[in-house]
């Protein structure tokens, strides 16, 4: 019975993954992180569902089944997580792009002119907000932006007070 735990950790990935393609083709206008955690959120109740079905079918104690959730269920979250850095690996990928253009031409590398040519500063900045504003994640009033409480923010404000924990204990 336990060997077959492990599939639902496996199976929830799975549904996460193929959520999340399915999303990501239906709302084509931006949402990326939305379309993430509701497809982080589909995966984590396949594999809830199925630790439960497997777990209250076979005489475990209490203490062993909420130990075996939570384990499968941590299990899950680091598969999912993993899979949130790499789609999300495409927000660094232009930074890493612009690092290789500036040394492609050592010992004397491209000029800061002749990068902002080819990445022009205004568009990149008009794309990203106008992705936060698809994926309210940022509002705006009165010619301002504005972050919205949510998904997002709460991810930030959690690594502000982490980096804040760890800077002062350091």
């Amino acid at each position: 019975m336990v060997l077959y735990l492990p599939l639902a950790p496996l199976t929830g990935f799975a549904t996460n993954m193929l959520a999340h393609i399915v999303l990501a083709r239906a709302f084509r206008g931006g949402a990326h992180v939305r379309i993430q955690f509701v497809s982080i959120g589909l995966g984590m109740a396949v594999t809830v569902i199925m630790l439960t079905q497997f777990l209250w079918q076979h005489p475990f104690s209490a203490i062993d089944r909420v130990g075996y959730l939570l384990l499968h269920a941590l299990v899950y979250l680091c598969l999912g997580f993993g899979l949130f850095n790499v789609i999300n690996a495409n927000v660094s990928s232009l930074r890493v792009r612009m690092l290789k253009e500036y040394l492609s031409t050592d010992p004397e590398p491209i000029s800061d002119a002749a990068m902002f040519e080819r990445y022009p500063s205004r568009e990149i900045l008009n794309a990203r907000l106008a992705r936060l504003m698809v994926g309210g994640q940022i509002v705006m009033r009165n010619d301002h932006y504005h972050p919205l409480n949510g998904g997002v923010a709460l991810i930030g404000r959690f690594f502000s007070a982490l980096r804040r924990l760890l800077l002062r204990a350091g």
